[in-house]
């Protein structure tokens, strides 16, 4: 145990003196042998058993006339009732419900954006001008100060995941939100421009975030499934931008993790923190000192510097992970240990 160097006899008014100047004696904080190391809050769990009704009685409750976006933010209770915008450290997570003929008007800000759709078709977010369809598994990117809007044209309800940057962005004191209506789009480049390995139209790497604004789950289930696996028998992939080959977002970095029945993966921890959302499967995480039992739909958090390991059921699993990974390694915060 850290041990804090001793105060001597007769310091009362130095320590008076320093405490008017609004200064602290800071080898009276840390000393002895060792150092701070990182506090994370306990992983917490969102059954979807639990948060689907609420998503039915938040349509009875609120009309999109009423709402900016209709959304249950998932409040991590370790960060205190108030800061509701906190699912775990720097990332926040939340569900959103569109009916048919519902529409989330237009509005941009600096955070970065992305959703992950868990049900239901016929709905599209619109970015930049530029209409992205919504089918169960697709990745949409709406990246920070692009215009975006939700629509739904088709029948029953749809869900997705809101998983955004807010709590890094509010620690900075830079948010800022900018309401409809959408004006001034850039020109994009089509999707179509994107399909040959090593061929990008030039103006695509301008930006801090991919071009592409929508990543199907058809893709990227077959990009899943032929990654070979890793000595755990795990698989994981990258959702990348194809210009730079880096994260999608410039503070949002996105992986899918494959798991097969078996032996759980194999344990480690990261400076860097997760939401993770379960596309297929059941099983359970192992996150500190406490086990998760998930299952289809349900949303956890992976906090930073605590030992994690997952085994899956029966039929496998698939696991969607939002992070704030790149942005600690760029920031050279990032420490990674496998056990």
């Amino acid at each position: 145990m850290d041990k804090k160097p001793e105060v001597r006899a007769g310091a009362n008014d130095f320590h008076t003196a320093i405490e008017d100047a609004h200064v602290v004696a800071l080898w009276e904080m840390f000393g002895g042998e060792g150092g701070p190391q990182p506090s994370p809050e306990p992983a917490f769990h969102w059954p979807w058993r639990v948060i689907e009704p609420l998503m039915d009685r938040a349509v009875s409750e609120t009309g999109m006339d009423d709402a900016e976006r209709r959304v249950l933010s998932l409040a991590n209770p370790a960060h205190g009732r108030d800061d509701y915008f906190r699912a775990t450290t720097n990332l926040n997570a939340g569900l959103q419900i569109l009916m048919p003929g519902e529409r989330a008007r237009p509005h941009r800000h600096s955070m970065d954006a992305l959703r992950f759709v868990i049900e239901g078709k016929g709905a599209a977010t619109i970015v930049d001008g530029k209409r992205c369809e919504m089918e169960p598994g697709d990745l949409i990117l709406t990246p920070a100060w692009t215009w975006h809007e939700h629509v739904h044209d088709g029948e029953g309800r749809v869900i997705w995941l809101d998983s955004l940057d807010v709590p890094l962005v509010q620690d900075m004191d830079a948010t800022f939100f900018e309401p409809g209506p959408a004006k001034d789009f850039p020109v994009l480049p089509a999707d179509s421009a994107f399909t040959m390995a090593g061929l990008i139209p030039p103006d695509s790497i301008a930006t801090a975030y991919s071009p592409l604004f929508r990543y199907p789950w058809t893709q990227a289930r077959e990009a899943l499934m032929a990654t070979p696996p890793g000595e755990d028998g795990s698989r994981l992939l990258r959702y990348v931008n194809p210009a730079t080959g880096g994260p999608v977002l410039a503070r949002l970095d996105c992986y899918l993790l494959g798991l097969d029945h078996g032996e759980p993966t194999r344990r480690y921890r990261s400076t860097s923190n997760a939401v993770c959302f379960v596309v297929e499967g059941s099983g359970s995480s192992t996150v500190g000192d406490e086990t998760i039992n998930w299952e289809t739909n349900d949303i956890f958090t992976l906090p930073h510097w605590s030992w994690i390991s997952h085994t899956a059921g029966p039929d496998g699993a698939k696991i969607f992970r939002s992070t704030d990974r790149d942005v600690m390694r760029r920031l050279e915060l990032l420490r990674e240990e496998q056990g």
